[in-house]
């Protein structure tokens, strides 16, 4: 093979690892053999009756698409406004957030719309750049099917639950507000950075702020022991409100900071739990809604 014969995979052959690495959260280390991302393998197996070590056969692609809810259904409609002067004639429930995937609260109630498997469009807007004269306010913004706008992360999530009370409740009981409202007692967030600076251009937060942050989130997740999320078992608005936090967190505080790891197990064993639930349990947030490293 030339030099110049290999240029990476395709936008398709990226679209199906993508899918794959979603159907591996939601199978675990059943699925890791399939995990082949980048060149392609020099030989593939001589039939489709290949065994894995423990002795089973390996599931097909389909059926591996088949058990991934969040490849079931079908993506939302989205429109980019930066690519799009005119503006989108959208009927229904319609979603503003930021395009590139850097806002934190947009990330909040796209996750809640996943999770409560809510027919909606997206229009995607450029807040780093032209924004289209026909959009006014924040992002993120919905416009609800009844008519009328609203923006504030976490006040759309609990209109969602009032708005769609056939779904999945986000905000089951009060007990939520408090799990949602401990964010901004532990944490000092900023939009761009999960809190890595003093204020534009000041200094690094320091490290022994960050393990606190940590260890009151690890404690935090042991108020409820029936299950891996904020409130337990389920999932609710406080893991949509915490989740694009914590994402960036796990990315970028080993960059700044060498040796912290907030998915350490023996030191935040809570906190390791609730991002492995939601890689593996949560299939909308691995497969459509988590980051990627260009985003985090």
């Amino acid at each position: 093979m030339s030099p110049r014969a290999w240029q990476g995979p395709s936008r398709r052959q990226q679209q199906g690892c993508m899918r794959v690495a979603g159907a591996a959260a939601v199978l675990g280390c059943w699925a890791a053999p399939l995990l082949l991302v980048g060149r392609p393998p020099a030989h593939r197996p001589k039939s489709a009756s290949a065994r894995a070590g423990s002795g089973r056969e390996l599931p097909s692609w389909r059926s591996l698409e088949d058990r991934l809810p969040s490849a079931r259904a079908p993506e939302p409609f989205s429109v980019d406004a930066a690519l799009q002067s005119q503006q989108p004639r959208l009927d229904g429930l319609v979603l503003f957030r930021e395009r590139n995937g850097w806002c934190p609260y947009s990330e909040r109630v796209w996750l809640a719309l996943e999770i409560k498997g809510l027919s909606y469009s997206t229009v995607l807007i450029d807040n780093m750049g032209s924004r289209p004269s026909w959009f006014g306010g924040q992002t993120p913004q919905i416009r609800w099917p009844s008519g009328g706008s609203q923006g504030e992360s976490v006040d759309i999530l609990r209109r969602l639950d009032r708005e769609f009370p056939e779904s999945a409740p986000l905000w089951p009981n009060e007990e939520v507000t408090e799990l949602v409202n401990a964010f901004k007692k532990i944490t000092r967030p900023s939009s761009r950075a999960a809190f890595l600076f003093r204020g534009y251009g000041g200094d690094a937060v320091w490290r022994s702020d960050f393990e606190a942050t940590l260890g009151a989130t690890d404690e935090l997740l042991g108020k409820y022991s029936d299950g891996p999320f904020f409130h337990g078992a389920r999932l609710s608005a406080a893991d949509c409100a915490w989740a694009p936090f914590l994402e960036r967190y796990a990315a970028q505080l080993p960059c700044l900071h060498a040796g912290l790891e907030p998915r350490d197990r023996k030191r935040w064993p809570r906190l390791a739990a609730w991002y492995e639930a939601m890689d593996r349990e949560v299939p909308a947030y691995t497969s459509r809604v988590k980051g990627t490293s260009r985003s985090i």
